[in-house]
């Protein structure tokens, strides 16, 4: 059975079927990678989620480019937790906690206070930008940029990126703002548009549903679930198609441009960001000493 669930069946008169749980053990991960590669291959030689790549590519969207910036040598660290069945094995999904990516010029840490809530990004010790992934775990299938249509054909502008995933997979706002548009758009299918403020407007199409809550005027959070992952509209398969518009043109959601306004730091955020720095071995890190 699925994450090491049994069902026991018992003969003896009626039959009758008990669920069995295995025990769980929740475990504390962290590990300090050097980037000689890709995130990924980083990941994968130390046994970390995988599913991170996209995650933190989405979660930190806007502060760095992970094709272009990354120039190999650069530190990550990453502190997670993750669900252990007694043959070691790892149930369902880890729970990212901090990360820390050291480039040549800046230092950027991403800290979650909440499992499944959003986060709070902080560049050299300052918070810049509360948001959520749209999707997590998910396969990033498309960039931004001009490409072959896979419905259409021929060379055509790619305005988002693309998230491969089931249909039904979780939609949640990567900010804070105001739904300006719920409904069908041709091409883009089921779609819902969010107004961060400052010019900025998210787009989440091809869905499957929208939530029941969730309607033109309605006031989302970073981390609300909004719908669900679909195929509606000119699509080969079920996706997120993930949309960042800056006063109304569409932008590479990785540019530095779709910023959002700064972000001010709560205490529980600083709480977090200390802990997790002295956890890891960085608390004695002074800004203007990274030389």
């Amino acid at each position: 059975m699925e994450d090491g669930v049994e069902i026991a069946l018992t003969f003896n008169g009626p039959v009758t079927a008990e669920r069995l749980d295995p025990p769980i053990r929740e475990t504390d991960r962290r590990e300090t990678l050097v980037l000689d590669g890709t995130l990924y291959e980083a990941l994968v030689a130390r046994n970390a989620p995988e599913r991170f790549a996209v995650d933190l590519t989405a979660l930190l969207a806007g502060q760095v480019d992970f094709r272009r910036e990354l120039q190999g040598g650069e530190t990550f660290a990453l502190v997670w937790q993750e669900d252990q069945l007694p043959d070691g094995s790892i149930a369902g999904e880890p729970r990212l906690n901090y990360a820390r990516l050291e480039l040549a010029d800046r230092v950027l840490e991403l800290v979650a206070t909440e499992a499944a809530g959003p986060v709070i990004v902080f560049e050299d010790g300052e918070a810049v930008q509360r948001s959520a992934a749209p999707i997590l775990g998910a396969r990033l299938s498309s960039v931004f940029g001009r490409r072959n249509h896979p419905v259409l054909g021929g060379v055509r502008m790619h305005t988002g990126i693309d998230y491969a995933a089931p249909v039904g997979t979780e939609v949640s706002a990567t900010g804070a703002g105001r739904v300006v548009f719920a409904g069908t758009i041709r091409g883009y299918g089921l779609t819902i548009d969010i107004d961060h403020g400052g010019g900025v407007v998210t787009r989440y199409a091809h869905l499957s549903e929208i939530a029941e809550d969730v309607r033109e005027g309605t006031r989302v959070k970073a981390g609300d679930s909004i719908g669900a992952v679909g195929a509606t509209g000119l699509v080969s398969g079920p996706n997120l198609h993930y949309e960042v518009r800056v006063d109304g043109r569409p932008v590479d959601p990785t540019d530095r441009e779709a910023l959002p306004e700064q972000e001010i730091a709560s205490s529980e955020d600083l709480d977090a960001l200390t802990t997790w720095r002295r956890e890891t071995g960085f608390e004695a890190l002074v800004v203007g000493d990274r030389g």
